[in-house]
């Protein structure tokens, strides 16, 4: 069994919102998360390519490469953006490095170095936006009569090449712009635009190459935004970076490549300097409080769906919201017969400085919520999202039914928008055999109808007390 819960107030760590289609499993999984936490321990309150040319043997174009390695430095392409520009582009990206060594190629010697910033869940109102940068750096090797410059140059030519074909065969599915040639931007370089629009795919990007000397350098930029209601799997309400916006930010990434290539390769140093990485945004702060007044005129009605406890409350500042939270919880209500009773009351009042702050919380909750409807996974089921007219200017409900090591409970939350307030309500219990801890497996869960009444009379009770 596992141990009660001390008495303790703990704030549950929120999902991120979800990336939309090819990421909702991970949203699934961070709701897990959520639900086991949010269960009992927010708070306690107990009752009581080119032709093959003659190259080296493999073994010489191994030494020459081990040779070759020692000799080279290596290219820190994570640090060869503008780092104002990059988080710009692409607000609080995860950046990662990769590394291939193709020296010991025998049509092609090079290495690549890439770098990409992601962040494909950046929420804005009410919408999810995606933003992401992904750079190569190559620097080319001399291999049999071809020298490394040469081979640099028959890379970009070969892109360049490309973008000219490709822009003869766009459809009404996918289009690709003209190749767009930049002088003044290192050697050489160029760019292009493409979007795909079918039932599946809805994105756009711009693109671009760059050489300088003996190193071809890459870099393309996504972006794009979809309604965080937006139905799971679909392209609806997306939309996606123009392609003069596009080609403007592509051009400007290039010149920045170029200009930090040019110092590696001369053995100066690059020109920009990575920010200091923030802080951790730390945990809200709880702070214990006297029953609010909104809490205070519950009391009776508490008193009925959770018998025997006095309730507690207290007070944070969360994402631009002062909240006040209150919970009735009593674990061992007597049924007789050897039976006890769980029961969970919980309340959230999140007051913005405006409306529509309040209006994007709810939004909010209610995608989070969406994202994991009619499925199940771990012990969890979620059930349909509901609208639920009458309670506030908009609100909606979910069904969670719960059977694991946490807890066994069926429960009800509610979220309700009120000009500047959003309430959240959850109403959750089960019974069990005395002597035994609310994850007992024989447990009998609250009727989803009892789950849902409770929910309902509580959050109409509270928006009237506000």
């Amino acid at each position: 069994m596992t141990p009660r819960a001390p008495e303790l107030w703990q704030m549950p760590t929120q999902p991120s919102p979800r990336r939309r289609a090819w990421v909702a499993p991970v949203a699934i999984v961070a709701a897990v998360l959520l639900v086991a936490a949010g269960t009992f321990t927010f708070m306690m309150v107990r009752s009581g390519g080119t032709s093959p040319l003659p190259t080296p043997s493999g073994a010489a174009r191994a030494s020459a490469a081990a040779a070759a390695s020692a000799a080279t430095p290596t290219a820190d392409v994570c640090a060869m953006l503008d780092p104002v520009q990059a988080e710009r582009l692409v607000p609080g990206a995860k950046i990662s490095s990769s590394t291939d060594d193709n020296r010991n190629d025998s049509f092609v010697s090079y290495i690549r170095w890439g770098c990409d910033w992601v962040n494909r869940s950046i929420s804005y109102k009410d919408v999810n936006r995606n933003r992401e940068i992904t750079v190569d750096v190559s620097r080319y090797w001399a291999l049999g009569t071809t020298t490394a410059e040469e081979a640099a140059r028959i890379q970009f030519k070969g892109e360049l090449s490309q973008y000219k074909y490709t822009e003869k065969v766009s459809n009404k599915q996918q289009y690709y712009s003209k190749a767009n040639v930049f002088t003044g931007i290192g050697d050489e370089a160029a760019a292009r635009y493409q979007w795909k629009h079918d039932d599946q795919n809805w994105y756009s990007f711009g693109e671009g190459v760059g050489r300088v000397g003996d190193v071809v350098f890459k870099v393309k930029y996504q972006a794009g935004q979809q309604n965080k209601e937006a139905d799971v799997f679909s392209t609806d309400t997306t939309q996606s970076i123009t392609e003069q916006n596009a080609i403007r930010e592509v051009k400007g990434l290039l010149a920045q490549l170029a200009k930090s290539v040019e110092a590696w390769r001369a053995g100066r140093p690059l020109p920009y300097h990575a920010r200091p990485k923030p802080s951790p945004t730390p945990s809200p702060s709880l702070t214990r409080i006297a029953l609010p007044q909104a809490c205070v005129t519950l009391k009776a009605l508490a008193a009925k769906l959770v018998p025997s406890t006095e309730g507690a409350a207290a007070a944070s500042v969360e994402g631009g919201a002062n909240v006040k939270q209150c919970q009735w919880w009593n674990d061992a209500l007597p049924l007789g017969q050897g039976k006890v009773r769980f029961r969970n009351l919980r309340i959230a009042i999140h007051t913005f400085r405006d409306a529509d702050s309040a209006r994007y919380y709810l939004i909010d909750e209610r995608a989070k919520a969406k994202s994991t409807q009619k499925s199940g996974i771990g012990g969890l089921t979620w059930g349909a999202v509901t609208k639920l007219p009458g309670y506030g200017q908009d609100a909606f409900g979910q069904a969670i039914k719960q059977k694991t090591d946490t807890a066994q409970s069926n429960r009800y939350e509610i979220y309700a928008l009120d000009g500047t307030t959003v309430v959240w309500v959850l109403y959750a219990g089960s019974d069990r055999p005395a002597g035994t801890e609310i994850n007992d497996p024989a447990s009998v869960l609250m009727s989803p109808a009892e789950a849902l009444q409770g929910a309902k009379s509580v959050t109409r009770s509270l928006l009237q007390a506000l």
